[in-house]
C-alpha cells in the first residue's frame, strides 16, 4: 500500500452487471454513513460515445436507487426518456434556436449526475458530437419527472 493510500484512503471499484466497472473517491476507513462519489461509463443506444455517470453512494457501493435510476435510463433512453426529453424542449422553444435545431442528431447524452444522495434527483447534460461546438442542453430530473430544461 503507498503512502497516499494510508493518508488519503483508496480508490475502490464496484462491478455491477449491467453498467460495468464503477470507481470510487478515495475511501478511508468503514464509515458507512459518509457518502462518496462514484463514476462509471456506459454507452446508451445506439450510440458510439459513452456516457458517463456520476453516483453517490457509501464505502462499499453506489446507492441502489442511484444504480437503478441509471439503469432504467440505459434500458428507456430511446423508448421513455428521450420522447420526454423532445417533448420538453419543443414546449420550450429550443429547438426553433440555432445550434438546437437539430438536437437529436448533433447532441449526445454526455453525463448524468447525482444531484441528491437520498433521492432520484439528477442532472442530465446533452453534449455536442463535434467537439469544437460548446453549446448543450441540461436536464434537471427530479424522481422520474423532467422538472427543467435549459440550454447552456
Amino acid at each position: 500500500m503507498s503512502i497516499s493510500d494510508l493518508l488519503f484512503g483508496k480508490k475502490k471499484t464496484f462491478d455491477h452487471p449491467i453498467l460495468g466497472t464503477l470507481k470510487s473517491d478515495r475511501i478511508k476507513g468503514n464509515n458507512q454513513t459518509k457518502t462518496y462519489t462514484w463514476r462509471g461509463s456506459i454507452v446508451i443506444g445506439n450510440n458510439t460515445i459513452e456516457t458517463l455517470f456520476y453516483l453517490e453512494g457509501n464505502n462499499a457501493a453506489p446507492f441502489n436507487n442511484h444504480i437503478d435510476f441509471v439503469c432504467q435510463l440505459a434500458e428507456n433512453w430511446h423508448s421513455e426518456h428521450l420522447p420526454n426529453i423532445e417533448e420538453k424542449i419543443n414546449k420550450k422553444g429550443i429547438d426553433k434556436v440555432e445550434p438546437f435545431s437539430n438536437w437529436k442528431k448533433d447532441l449526445y447524452l454526455a453525463a448524468i449526475y447525482a444531484a441528491n444522495k437520498k433521492n432520484t434527483d439528477f442532472e442530465l447534460t446533452l453534449e455536442p458530437i463535434d467537439s469544437e461546438n460548446l453549446d448543450s442542453i441540461g436536464i434537471d430530473v427530479k424522481n422520474g419527472m423532467i422538472t427543467k430544461v435549459e440550454i447552456y
